[in-house]
């Protein structure tokens, strides 16, 4: 079954920026130089939320139609539409943050947290240059896996009715989010695991 492309980049502009601003304040939220001034239950409710709205932007931006000259393009190229390339990036950066936080993995040079001996305001400037900053690197890491896969995944419900297709996806999401939960839960052992098995990799007995 076909897809419908019955939408065009401009007529859901308006909701794709909704979902940018939402979330770029994800994304600030993982900001670690704010302490406890963001509740546990806030980053809770927030990697709650992030899967549906995911899902529901991965199923909104399967309907859209580019245009015909787009048709040929490489997918990044494709997607015509700022909103739609910035809620991408930023879920795919509010998503390597969590799982970086989460995993207790550092990327060194790039990684966004600065050192703790950092004054704040030079620490929150290194957060911003190496999340925000990184936007268009983490479209093309969104055009090349993130957004193809959701297409594939939003598919089947994309000739639902409206109402039949949002609970299903949200239900969808919200079991996303559960799983992400316990894969987090998880994170000091499957690090350590890890850790592990690259020291008998590389120092074997």
């Amino acid at each position: 079954m076909a897809r419908r492309q019955d939408l065009t980049a401009g007529a859901v502009a308006p909701l794709f920026w909704l979902f940018t601003l939402v979330f770029a304040a994800m994304v600030l939220s993982r900001f670690d130089g704010f302490g406890g001034q963001i509740p546990a239950q806030a980053h809770a409710a927030m990697l709650w939320a992030c899967f549906p709205l995911l899902l529901l932007a991965g199923a909104i931006e399967g309907r859209i139609d580019y245009g015909e000259h787009t048709r040929r393009m490489p997918l990044w190229m494709a997607i015509d539409s700022r909103p739609v390339r910035y809620t991408f990036a930023l879920a795919l950066t509010y998503l390597g943050l969590v799982a970086l936080q989460g995993f207790e993995v550092s990327l060194g040079v790039v990684d966004p947290r600065a050192p703790a001996e950092w004054p704040p305001t030079q620490r929150l400037l290194w957060f911003l240059g190496f999340s925000f900053g990184m936007g268009f690197a983490n479209y093309l890491a969104a055009a090349g896996a993130l957004i193809p896969a959701l297409r594939v995944l939003t598919a089947p419900f994309s000739r639902l009715p409206a109402p039949l297709g949002l609970g299903v996806l949200v239900a969808l999401g919200l079991g996303l989010a559960a799983a992400a939960f316990e894969l987090l839960a998880f994170g000091p052992e499957v690090r350590g695991g890890v850790a592990e098995a690259a020291v008998r990799v590389w120092q074997p007995e």
